[in-house]
């Protein structure tokens, strides 16, 4: 797909239930299908959990892939050392992994096996 144009190619994959290409293309970037024959401005907000910064997008005619963070976030790099930050502070609620080795016996069972003392 190096020769052909990626807009043309996500709107075909658009209809599939499932695609591999707009897994791909929205892993960091947002889809805004639109109809605009002139160039317009919109301000969106940053996608990354966390941050409340917001940007302009210029949304161009017959384009419909556009960036899903700000210009601070642009980079993988960046995305994570944010959250690494984030994830530091102290008045972040955490949550342990819950696992569930086996499921709980049926009362009998339990009955019978249970220590009598």
């Amino acid at each position: 797909m190096s020769t052909g144009n990626v807009e043309k190619a996500i709107l075909a994959e658009m209809g599939k239930p499932q695609s591999g290409l707009i897994d791909r293309v929205t892993r960091h970037n947002q889809i805004f299908l639109h109809n605009f024959t002139q160039s317009v401005e919109r301000s969106c907000e940053c996608q990354l959990m966390g941050c409340t910064q917001s940007f302009d997008l210029t949304l161009i005619p017959n384009q419909v892939l556009y960036p899903k963070y700000c210009e601070e976030h642009r980079s993988e790099y960046r995305r994570s050392n944010f959250m690494r930050q984030i994830a530091a502070q102290p008045e972040i609620y955490r949550f342990d992994t819950v696992k569930v080795i086996s499921e709980p016996a049926p009362p009998y069972f339990a009955a019978r096996f249970s220590d009598p003392a």
